[in-house]
């Protein structure tokens, strides 16, 4: 243990002395020696973390590169007291054979380097059904934030180029399948599952869906982003090391998020977001003469109960000359969405993704649903202008993000302004049927010592029948010294002086400098009726608010009477209600004419099951359980249909299949011991 705290008291001492010395300028690693730079760039670049490289690059003589170098191994040293050091050499050992088979700048390479051999490799190489690709499959890991078994699916994009490690939640199933081979349509997902299921086989097809057995897209993205973490490598963990199997905290990207919620006027929540990300983290890479960077994000919603009620994912592709890269040097990425949702709250997980470095970032956003009575809580922004003739055209039909009647305001969600910036406060007071026609509104600026150092009211009017009043206003930060405010406003009946609201946020007012400008994209809410009120239904039936769900059903199908999801969605709603005829009337066709949605055979599962039909239950089940590969709850019911039928082992293979996806299911597992072998 000796050696291992000297080697940490070492890179503390060079790490104070680098933070100490003069003001020279880092290192490039073209200006090392030959030797440390194979060292830095090929030899340990899988391994070293952005911490450990800047203080490298800061050193100045190669004495203390060498004293460094060895205060790096010995810090990884699993086993101090032996004279070898079993990670230094496991290291080389993977690195000599990752060069040879892969090359060390792919992520196979990398990939073998810091996980070793897989157990098994499954190869499709033939390019006649998907592009070439390989599943390594690993089932005795031990090291920290990783599961104890990965399969991970390594592919060629459009057939060409090097293996890239495929990302269940970023990359899509397209990317895999020749566009010979079937039709884009309303459902490609599912027609391509398909296909690889018919061709590929099942373990290739769950390869695809998540990156180890039970987890979904969103932590298979988490572990993957594990795996490009350097830090999580530092030292080889014995084998009987407690595996790390929670959700993996992602802070690897920074990036700042805010939200703001609003009413409709319709009688659902608007909910509109921003994201920033700062100029530093943004990572580009060369080809050609052009440079290339990538953000991918994905959004998920969910309510009070943990239900997901929205899903999407965006990709922001940037693709610059020297010129313009030259001309938006500084610029850091902003995205803006926007989502409609019924009356309640939730939660809006964000998770970010720069595709270059592969570091990733996580947010949670809550949101509470504006109601009578109540006020907003405050956006700040940076600027409020009118829309142009064109954009407010589109504002209505698309749901554009911080768009408010003819004005759009450029969020800040930082809440940190420039002392030469504009302070913008948009917010909404929503009315009760009492409420008076005029409103007198106070602000007050305050410091960190509570004193005022701004202040202004105006008078506003509502108009009779308004649900809501919104109300801008703009503050000048000029002349305030850095530091953080409190921004608190006050609304009272005019007549009367009776408080109506009360709200603050915080800001802070810094002068460093900020990006000259921004890489923006948005992504507007302006699905097809059909898909907005299937959505919107499927959030009331999560609510158990059976009539509004129906209503939402209705006006879909009235929009597009072949819409599968919202017939098998208004189905469950008369199931839920006792009534399961005209759920037949529903599902029946769509069964009859092949339909690829899972959730059609499962509905109609339990509809013959509660009919005591345990056959016909069984086989829409059957169906069900081949659609949706990795359902357990499917997996689980079928297996108590075969055990009601007396077909042990079918239920048996059905319940183990089930707990090879999800091992932590204590009455299946209590189940298939009952049932022997």
């Amino acid at each position: 243990m000796r050696r291992v705290g000297r080697a940490v008291a070492l890179l503390l001492a060079l790490a104070a002395a680098a933070a100490a010395a003069p003001a020279a300028p880092p290192q490039k690693a073209a200006a090392l020696g030959p030797g440390h730079r194979a060292w830095l760039e090929d030899e340990v670049r899988f391994i070293i973390t952005a911490e450990e490289r800047k203080l490298f690059l800061a050193l100045g003589t190669d004495g203390e590169r060498e004293a460094f170098i060895r205060a790096f191994w010995e810090r990884r040293d699993p086993l101090p007291v032996t004279a070898a050091n079993e990670f230094r050499d496991e290291h080389y050992r993977r690195l000599a054979e990752a060069k040879g088979r892969f090359g060390l700048r792919s992520d196979r390479g990398r990939t073998y380097v810091l996980l070793g051999p897989p157990d098994t490799v499954d190869n499709e190489t033939s390019g006649k059904i998907v592009f070439p690709c390989e599943v390594w499959n690993y089932g005795n890991l031990s090291l920290p934030g990783l599961p104890h078994a990965l399969r991970l699916l390594f592919f060629k994009q459009w057939g060409v180029g090097d293996f890239r490690l495929y990302s269940p939640l970023f990359d899509g199933l397209e990317y895999l399948v020749p566009q010979r081979h079937y039709d884009f349509g309303h459902d490609s997902d599912a027609e391509i599952r398909n296909l690889i299921r018919s061709y590929m086989g099942l373990d290739f097809l769950m390869a695809t869906q998540s990156i180890t057995a039970g987890t979904d897209k969103l932590e298979s993205e988490r572990i993957l982003a594990v795996l490009r973490d350097p830090s999580a490598f530092e030292a080889l963990r014995p084998a009987d090391r407690p595996r790390v199997t929670t959700t993996v905290s992602l802070e690897k990207l920074p990036f700042d998020a805010g939200g703001f919620a609003s009413d409709d006027g319709r009688g659902n929540v608007r909910f509109d977001a921003s994201v920033h990300v700062a100029p530093a983290d943004l990572t580009f890479e060369r080809s050609g003469e052009k440079l290339y960077g990538r953000a991918d994000v994905f959004v998920t919603v969910r309510d009070e109960g943990r239900n997901v009620v929205a899903q999407f994912n965006d990709q922001l592709g940037l693709e610059l000359t020297e010129a313009e890269m030259e001309s938006r040097r500084g610029y850091g990425l902003a995205y803006a969405f926007s989502q409609l949702l019924i009356p309640g709250d939730y939660t809006v997980n964000i998770l970010l993704r720069d595709f270059v470095s592969g570091r990733v970032g996580e947010r949670n956003l809550a949101v509470a649903a504006p109601g009578s009575g109540r006020a907003t809580p405050p956006l700040l922004g940076s600027r409020i202008a009118p829309l142009p003739p064109e954009a407010a055209a589109r504002a209505d039909a698309e749901r554009l993000p911080f768009v408010f009647g003819r004005n759009k305001v450029t969020p800040r969600p930082s809440g940190v302004f420039g002392p030469d910036e504009t302070i913008v406060l948009h917010f909404e007071i929503g009315r009760r049927p009492a409420d008076p026609g005029g409103y007198r509104i106070g602000y007050a600026l305050r410091d960190q010592r509570g004193e005022t150092v701004r202040s202004d009211g105006e008078s506003l009017t509502a108009g009779p029948g308004e649900r809501t009043v919104a109300v801008e206003k703009a503050f000048s930060a000029r002349g305030l010294a850095d530091g953080v405010y409190e921004l608190s406003v006050r609304a009272e009946d005019a007549l009367t002086a009776a408080p109506v609201l009360e709200t603050s946020v915080g800001l802070t007012v810094s002068s460093v400098p900020r990006p000259p400008g921004m890489f923006s994209f948005e992504r507007p809410f302006g699905p097809a009726p059909h898909v907005l009120y299937t959505g919107l239904g499927r959030q009331a039936l999560f609510r158990r608010d059976l009539a509004a769900a129906r209503r939402y059903f209705g006006m879909a199908l009235s929009a597009a009477p072949g819409h599968v999801p919202a017939k098998v969605l208004l189905a469950k709603c008369h199931v839920l209600e006792g009534d399961d005829g005209p759920a037949l009337d529903l599902l029946r066709p769509l069964a009859e004419s092949g339909a690829t949605d899972g959730e059609v055979y499962t509905v109609l599962g339990s509809i013959h099951y509660g009919r005591k039909d345990l056959e016909l239950a069984a086989r829409h089940l059957e169906k069900a359980a081949e659609l949706s590969v990795e359902s357990v709850e499917v997996l689980n019911f079928l297996g108590g249909v075969y055990l009601e039928l007396g077909r042990k082992d079918k239920a048996r293979e059905t319940l183990s299949r089930s707990l090879s996806i999800k091992s932590d299911q204590p009455r299946v597992r209590s189940l298939l011991e009952g049932l022997g072998r």
